[in-house]
């Protein structure tokens, strides 16, 4: 596929928003699957709208769970815009699902025999530029928190949490925030994991291995229940929660 150069210009614009970029907090948040937009050439990768509404397209309830921590801290965040079928930038560039070819064993034709022009286009338009945005952004922070969501059932599996701190590397701030989401999850009722429902050291991810762990800054991926977005005065409380026990690990 050959775009004219302002069309690839407007794509990379549109790729993430930055909230609060000249906040002093010592947080930065990342939020990489809180969009599920296909850019227009690409034609929904030849997929139904339907399946970019689902789990595969992107995190749902992130978008706006990271703006409400942004806001309780005060804190900057990057926010990707384009879906994860379309390019998963919590993935390496050599990973399976960087662009994955089906969902599940129901095939993603525009992902069917990617060549490597595409792929350097797409890595142009949908990592490039959340890697500038995230680079300028580590240089005065103490910590780096990315924000998921996951399913509550999986393959059948109930999964037995509500909130999941997954972390690679030990630290102080990923212990504080463990401490205290389980002592205070009681208050509504969450079930605090550690590395749960995935464990991060069986696996590879990228994000916060090149824009944390690289720079030396303590990180975790927080994964919440996405049944919790379902109850807006709850999700809300959950957010203020969050921002509270974060607030005071980073101290």
């Amino acid at each position: 596929m050959q775009l004219a150069a302002d069309t690839v210009a407007a794509l990379k614009a549109n790729a993430c928003e930055v909230l609060r970029p000249d906040s002093g907090s010592p947080l930065l948040l990342l939020c990489e699957h809180a969009g599920n937009l296909v850019p227009a050439p690409w034609r929904n990768l030849g997929l139904a709208p339907e399946f970019l509404e689902t789990h595969y397209g992107y995190d749902p309830g992130v978008d706006r769970l990271t703006r409400a921590l942004s806001q309780h801290l005060e804190a900057p965040a990057v926010i990707a815009r384009y879906s994860r079928i379309f390019l998963d930038y919590n993935r390496f560039a050599s990973d399976w699902d960087h662009m994955r070819p089906d969902l599940g064993g129901i095939p993603v034709p525009g992902n069917l025999n990617v060549n490597e022009a595409e792929r350097a286009l797409r890595r142009s338009i949908a990592v490039e530029p959340l890697d500038m945005a995230i680079t300028g952004l580590t240089a005065r922070r103490k910590a780096v928190v990315s924000v998921h969501s996951f399913t509550p059932v999986m393959g059948g599996h109930h999964r037995p949490v509500d909130i999941g701190i997954l972390w690679r590397e030990d630290s102080s701030f990923v212990r504080q925030t463990l401490a205290g989401l389980k002592a205070r999850g009681d208050e509504l009722g969450l079930r605090t994991g550690d590395n749960e429902p995935y464990d991060w050291r069986a696996v590879v991810a990228y994000s916060l291995q090149a824009h944390a762990l690289d720079l030396g800054l303590p990180c975790f991926y927080l994964e919440v229940n996405n049944a919790l977005f379902s109850n807006p005065e709850k999700s809300e409380k959950v957010a203020l929660l969050l921002a509270d026990v974060m607030r005071a690990a980073v101290a």
